[in-house]
């Protein structure tokens, strides 16, 4: 699956990254990243309680993830997610991730 992306629209983000935060705090960070990125994803590992780690995709990862759908049990790629990528995700401090967007200077 490719993802269309219109040439004057401004990627500032083309990577595979995560930050940790607590699941009741994550919708109001997650609502952002979506309205910067529009063609992106944010989602979780498997942790249920406590903090959790959170995903960003876009760009060429975020193809290679939905790629992935058929070949893989969703469960399973969500929660080994950087095995199936062939790479660590980049690790962001979820305080320095708050500022970047409300600053409107998210770039990772």
């Amino acid at each position: 699956m490719n993802s269309k992306i219109h040439p004057a629209q401004n990627i500032n983000f083309n990577g595979f990254a995560k930050f940790r935060l607590k699941s009741k705090n994550i919708d109001k960070i997650k609502g952002k990243i979506i309205e910067k990125c529009p063609d992106s994803t944010v989602f979780s590992d498997k942790g249920l309680h406590g903090k959790k780690w959170y995903y960003i995709l876009t760009g060429k990862h975020y193809d290679k993830f939905f790629d992935l759908f058929g070949q893989v049990e969703i469960f399973d790629l969500k929660v080994n997610i950087e095995k199936y990528m062939g790479k660590k995700a980049k690790k962001i401090d979820v305080h320095k991730l708050e500022k970047m967007l409300k600053k409107d200077k998210f770039k990772i």
